[in-house]
Protein backbone atom coordinates (compact mmCIF):
# COMPACT_ATOMS: atom_id res chain seq x y z
CA UNK A 1 0.00 0.00 0.00
CA UNK A 2 1.37 3.48 -1.11
CA UNK A 3 1.41 6.62 0.52
CA UNK A 4 -1.61 9.00 -0.32
CA UNK A 5 -1.05 11.88 -2.06
CA UNK A 6 -1.39 15.36 0.16
CA UNK A 7 -3.85 17.39 0.29
CA UNK A 8 -5.16 19.43 -2.74
CA UNK A 9 -3.73 16.59 -5.44
CA UNK A 10 -7.29 15.94 -6.87
CA UNK A 11 -9.15 18.34 -4.70
CA UNK A 12 -10.49 15.52 -1.79
CA UNK A 13 -9.19 15.76 1.69
CA UNK A 14 -6.70 13.26 2.71
CA UNK A 15 -9.26 11.36 5.30
CA UNK A 16 -11.90 11.26 2.21
CA UNK A 17 -8.84 9.38 0.24
CA UNK A 18 -7.98 7.38 2.33
CA UNK A 19 -11.71 6.35 3.53
CA UNK A 20 -12.36 5.84 -0.67
CA UNK A 21 -9.33 3.22 -0.16
CA UNK A 22 -10.70 1.42 2.62
CA UNK A 23 -14.20 1.00 0.83
CA UNK A 24 -12.19 -0.43 -1.66
CA UNK A 25 -10.48 -2.90 0.36
CA UNK A 26 -13.47 -3.95 1.59
CA UNK A 27 -14.93 -4.52 -1.57
CA UNK A 28 -11.91 -6.69 -2.76
CA UNK A 29 -12.83 -9.09 -0.09
CA UNK A 30 -9.72 -8.14 2.28
CA UNK A 31 -12.05 -7.80 5.35
CA UNK A 32 -15.18 -9.57 5.08
CA UNK A 33 -18.28 -8.76 7.21
CA UNK A 34 -17.50 -9.33 10.92
CA UNK A 35 -14.29 -9.01 10.67
CA UNK A 36 -11.61 -6.97 12.44
CA UNK A 37 -9.85 -3.95 10.72
CA UNK A 38 -6.65 -2.82 12.09
CA UNK A 39 -6.17 -0.28 14.90
CA UNK A 40 -6.24 3.83 13.59
CA UNK A 41 -2.26 3.56 14.92
CA UNK A 42 -1.98 0.60 12.56
CA UNK A 43 -4.13 2.35 9.72
CA UNK A 44 -2.27 5.67 9.98
CA UNK A 45 1.40 3.97 9.82
CA UNK A 46 0.12 2.13 6.40
CA UNK A 47 -1.18 4.71 4.88
CA UNK A 48 1.60 7.14 5.97
CA UNK A 49 -0.63 9.82 7.35
CA UNK A 50 -1.68 11.41 10.99
CA UNK A 51 -3.97 9.15 13.33
CA UNK A 52 -6.42 12.48 13.47
CA UNK A 53 -6.03 11.14 9.92
CA UNK A 54 -7.04 8.03 9.73
CA UNK A 55 -9.42 8.19 12.81
CA UNK A 56 -11.46 10.67 10.60
CA UNK A 57 -11.64 8.46 7.52
CA UNK A 58 -12.96 5.68 10.35
CA UNK A 59 -15.24 8.22 11.45
CA UNK A 60 -16.69 8.34 7.95
CA UNK A 61 -17.07 4.63 7.45
CA UNK A 62 -18.87 4.35 10.93
CA UNK A 63 -21.33 7.56 10.20
CA UNK A 64 -22.20 5.43 6.67
CA UNK A 65 -22.94 2.21 8.75
CA UNK A 66 -20.16 0.42 7.24
CA UNK A 67 -18.33 -0.10 10.14
CA UNK A 68 -19.31 -0.85 14.11
CA UNK A 69 -17.19 0.61 16.33
CA UNK A 70 -17.53 -0.90 20.18
CA UNK A 71 -15.39 0.03 23.39
CA UNK A 72 -12.89 -2.93 24.12
CA UNK A 73 -13.68 -4.57 20.61
CA UNK A 74 -12.42 -2.25 18.37
CA UNK A 75 -13.42 -1.29 14.88
CA UNK A 76 -15.01 -4.51 12.65
CA UNK A 77 -16.87 -4.66 9.40
CA UNK A 78 -20.18 -4.45 9.98
CA UNK A 79 -22.75 -6.83 9.65
CA UNK A 80 -26.70 -7.75 9.37
CA UNK A 81 -26.59 -10.92 11.59
CA UNK A 82 -26.41 -9.00 14.71
CA UNK A 83 -30.45 -9.10 16.13
CA UNK A 84 -31.26 -5.56 15.64
CA UNK A 85 -29.75 -4.76 12.32
CA UNK A 86 -31.20 -7.18 9.95
CA UNK A 87 -34.70 -5.51 10.49
CA UNK A 88 -33.54 -2.09 9.97
CA UNK A 89 -35.21 -2.07 6.27
CA UNK A 90 -38.37 -3.31 7.42
CA UNK A 91 -40.70 -0.27 7.97
CA UNK A 92 -43.92 -1.72 7.70
CA UNK A 93 -46.00 -1.25 11.25
CA UNK A 94 -49.57 -2.39 13.12
CA UNK A 95 -52.23 -0.05 13.89
CA UNK A 96 -50.20 -0.49 17.33
CA UNK A 97 -46.57 0.09 15.87
CA UNK A 98 -45.68 -3.37 16.17
CA UNK A 99 -43.24 -5.05 13.23
CA UNK A 100 -44.58 -7.83 10.83
CA UNK A 101 -43.61 -11.34 12.50
CA UNK A 102 -43.07 -14.49 10.90
CA UNK A 103 -42.83 -14.95 7.06
CA UNK A 104 -43.59 -18.19 4.91
CA UNK A 105 -41.70 -19.14 1.77
CA UNK A 106 -44.31 -19.47 -0.83
CA UNK A 107 -42.58 -19.64 -3.85
CA UNK A 108 -38.86 -20.04 -4.99
CA UNK A 109 -37.53 -20.51 -8.23
CA UNK A 110 -34.10 -19.81 -10.27
CA UNK A 111 -34.80 -18.19 -14.00
CA UNK A 112 -33.67 -15.51 -15.73
CA UNK A 113 -33.99 -11.72 -15.84
CA UNK A 114 -36.94 -9.98 -18.15
CA UNK A 115 -36.48 -6.91 -19.90
CA UNK A 116 -38.08 -5.21 -16.63
CA UNK A 117 -36.29 -6.81 -13.89
CA UNK A 118 -32.74 -6.46 -15.82
CA UNK A 119 -33.70 -2.94 -15.89
CA UNK A 120 -34.48 -2.61 -12.61
CA UNK A 121 -31.18 -4.89 -11.23
CA UNK A 122 -29.45 -2.55 -13.68
CA UNK A 123 -28.10 -6.02 -15.56
CA UNK A 124 -28.44 -7.61 -18.59
CA UNK A 125 -31.62 -9.14 -20.10
CA UNK A 126 -31.26 -12.94 -19.29
CA UNK A 127 -29.05 -12.66 -16.21
CA UNK A 128 -29.45 -15.42 -13.73
CA UNK A 129 -32.07 -14.52 -11.02
CA UNK A 130 -33.54 -15.91 -7.96
CA UNK A 131 -37.65 -15.40 -7.77
CA UNK A 132 -39.26 -15.33 -4.48
CA UNK A 133 -42.93 -15.30 -3.32
CA UNK A 134 -42.54 -14.52 0.35
CA UNK A 135 -45.89 -13.88 2.61
CA UNK A 136 -45.10 -11.99 6.02
CA UNK A 137 -47.50 -11.78 9.00
CA UNK A 138 -48.56 -10.10 11.18
CA UNK A 139 -48.34 -10.00 15.05
CA UNK A 140 -51.33 -12.33 15.85
CA UNK A 141 -50.75 -14.37 12.71
CA UNK A 142 -53.07 -12.51 10.14
CA UNK A 143 -51.59 -12.04 6.28
CA UNK A 144 -49.77 -8.74 6.56
CA UNK A 145 -47.58 -8.50 3.13
CA UNK A 146 -47.08 -10.38 0.43
CA UNK A 147 -43.25 -9.49 -1.08
CA UNK A 148 -42.41 -10.84 -5.12
CA UNK A 149 -38.21 -10.51 -4.65
CA UNK A 150 -35.97 -10.94 -7.72
CA UNK A 151 -32.25 -11.49 -6.70
CA UNK A 152 -29.03 -11.66 -8.72
CA UNK A 153 -27.84 -14.99 -9.01
CA UNK A 154 -24.70 -13.78 -10.80
CA UNK A 155 -23.55 -12.30 -8.23
CA UNK A 156 -25.36 -14.78 -5.20
CA UNK A 157 -24.82 -18.40 -7.26
CA UNK A 158 -27.12 -21.14 -5.72
CA UNK A 159 -29.75 -18.51 -3.88
CA UNK A 160 -32.93 -19.92 -4.75
CA UNK A 161 -31.91 -23.44 -4.05
CA UNK A 162 -30.48 -22.18 -0.78
CA UNK A 163 -33.14 -19.56 0.22
CA UNK A 164 -35.78 -22.78 -0.67
CA UNK A 165 -33.97 -25.00 1.87
CA UNK A 166 -33.69 -22.72 4.69
CA UNK A 167 -36.72 -20.47 4.41
CA UNK A 168 -34.29 -17.69 6.06
CA UNK A 169 -35.96 -14.94 8.04
CA UNK A 170 -33.90 -12.11 6.90
CA UNK A 171 -32.75 -11.87 3.47
CA UNK A 172 -30.05 -8.98 3.98
CA UNK A 173 -28.64 -11.38 7.36
CA UNK A 174 -28.59 -14.37 4.34
CA UNK A 175 -27.26 -12.18 1.52
CA UNK A 176 -24.69 -11.50 4.63
CA UNK A 177 -23.84 -15.41 5.81
CA UNK A 178 -23.73 -16.59 2.66
CA UNK A 179 -22.44 -14.85 -0.02
CA UNK A 180 -20.37 -11.39 2.37
CA UNK A 181 -22.59 -8.94 0.38
CA UNK A 182 -23.97 -6.45 2.85
CA UNK A 183 -26.68 -4.61 2.22
CA UNK A 184 -26.27 -1.00 3.26
CA UNK A 185 -29.30 0.97 1.61
CA UNK A 186 -32.38 0.32 -0.11
CA UNK A 187 -34.52 3.17 -2.42
CA UNK A 188 -38.00 2.94 -1.96
CA UNK A 189 -40.88 4.17 -4.60
CA UNK A 190 -44.19 4.29 -2.19
CA UNK A 191 -47.73 4.65 -4.38
CA UNK A 192 -51.44 3.25 -3.96
CA UNK A 193 -52.36 0.24 -6.14
CA UNK A 194 -55.58 -2.63 -5.74
CA UNK A 195 -55.14 -5.82 -5.07
CA UNK A 196 -54.33 -8.44 -7.59
CA UNK A 197 -55.06 -12.31 -7.99
CA UNK A 198 -52.45 -13.33 -6.10
CA UNK A 199 -52.98 -10.69 -3.38
CA UNK A 200 -56.50 -12.31 -2.77
CA UNK A 201 -55.19 -15.62 -2.52
CA UNK A 202 -52.22 -14.79 -0.02
CA UNK A 203 -53.46 -11.72 1.85
CA UNK A 204 -56.82 -12.48 2.18
CA UNK A 205 -58.07 -9.75 0.80
CA UNK A 206 -60.82 -9.03 -2.34
CA UNK A 207 -59.62 -8.96 -5.51
CA UNK A 208 -59.26 -4.85 -6.14
CA UNK A 209 -58.82 -4.02 -2.16
CA UNK A 210 -56.80 -1.15 -2.17
CA UNK A 211 -53.27 -1.86 -0.64
CA UNK A 212 -50.25 -0.33 -0.32
CA UNK A 213 -47.53 -0.73 -2.71
CA UNK A 214 -43.81 -0.33 -2.38
CA UNK A 215 -41.09 -0.84 -5.11
CA UNK A 216 -37.72 -1.34 -3.38
CA UNK A 217 -33.79 -1.88 -4.54
CA UNK A 218 -31.70 -3.22 -2.28
CA UNK A 219 -28.02 -2.12 -2.59
CA UNK A 220 -24.65 -3.45 -1.22
CA UNK A 221 -21.78 -1.78 -0.14
CA UNK A 222 -20.35 -1.25 -3.40
CA UNK A 223 -23.73 0.17 -4.85
CA UNK A 224 -24.50 -2.44 -6.43
CA UNK A 225 -28.37 -3.34 -7.02
CA UNK A 226 -28.33 -6.84 -5.33
CA UNK A 227 -32.14 -7.21 -4.95
CA UNK A 228 -35.34 -5.89 -6.53
CA UNK A 229 -38.66 -6.33 -4.98
CA UNK A 230 -42.24 -5.51 -4.90
CA UNK A 231 -44.32 -5.06 -1.46
CA UNK A 232 -48.23 -5.26 -0.90
CA UNK A 233 -49.38 -4.22 2.19
CA UNK A 234 -52.61 -5.35 3.33
CA UNK A 235 -55.37 -2.72 5.06
CA UNK A 236 -54.39 -2.05 8.01
CA UNK A 237 -50.17 -1.96 7.66
CA UNK A 238 -48.22 1.58 7.89
CA UNK A 239 -45.34 2.84 6.43
CA UNK A 240 -42.54 4.16 8.59
CA UNK A 241 -40.21 6.84 6.87
CA UNK A 242 -37.59 6.31 9.75
CA UNK A 243 -35.23 3.27 9.47
CA UNK A 244 -35.85 0.65 12.46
Amino acid sequence: MGMIAEDGADGRPLYQRMKDDLVRRILSGEWRPGELVPSEVALAAAYEVSVGTARKAIDQLAQSGLVDRRRGRGTTIATNRTPARPFRFLRFRTDDGRRTDQSLYLECTSSRATVTEARRLGVNRGTAVARVLRRRTAPGGGPALLERIVLREDLCPGAGRLIAQTSPVSLSSFLDQNFHILIVRVDEEIRAAVADAADAEHLDVALGTPVLEVDRTALDLGGRVIEFRRVHAAPGLHYANSRS
